[in-house]
Formats: C-alpha cells, sequence, structure tokens
C-alpha cells in the first residue's frame, strides 16, 4: 500500500531525495494501473484474487470506510472494483 516507502526510507538516512507520495486523483490512478496490470499479468479470475490484499493495503493508507472496503474486498465483478477503487481512495488527501 505504500510503494514509495523504500525511497522514504532512503530518504531519511540521507542517500536519496524524498519521494513523491500521491493523494487523491493521482493515488486512484496509481492503485487502478496496479490493479488493471494484475488482471493483465494473472489473468482475471487470479488476479483478481491477488489483487485483494494489495487493494486492502492502499485502502489502509486511504483510510477507507469499512463498508466501502468490504465492498471492494468482496466485489467479483472487476468491472465494479474499478468503479469503486475512485471512491474507496480519494480520501487520502483528506485524512
Amino acid at each position: 500500500g505504500r510503494p514509495w516507502a523504500l525511497q522514504q526510507v532512503a530518504h531519511e538516512l540521507g542517500d536519496a531525495s524524498a519521494p513523491s507520495i500521491p493523494e487523491g486523483i493521482v493515488f486512484s490512478d496509481m492503485i487502478t494501473g496496479h490493479y488493471e496490470a494484475m488482471l493483465t499479468f494473472y489473468g482475471v479470475q487470479l488476479g483478481a484474487r491477488m489483487a485483494r490484499k494489495h487493494l486492502g493495503w492502499y485502502m489502509d493508507v486511504a483510510n477507507t470506510p469499512v463498508a466501502l472496503r468490504r465492498e471492494v474486498l468482496t466485489a467479483t465483478d472487476t468491472a465494479q472494483v474499478l468503479r469503486l477503487i475512485p471512491l474507496a481512495t480519494t480520501e487520502r488527501s483528506a485524512a
């Protein structure tokens, strides 16, 4: 849920520049791209199942409400998940 974490650690150790931490629609677009890439790489059925843990981590960062989180993680239709990702992850900038 935090792909920038390694660069952040390196920055704190003085070995790298500060990471750009995405927020709002940029964060949502990053998650959508990751989800779509997993569906392409693993196939729809396995990719959707494997992506759930990643979506959960992203929603932890976004402070997604429990009911919406449950809806995303239990959806069986990938199109529905893609519609829900922006709703579940764009509140991060307000958190």
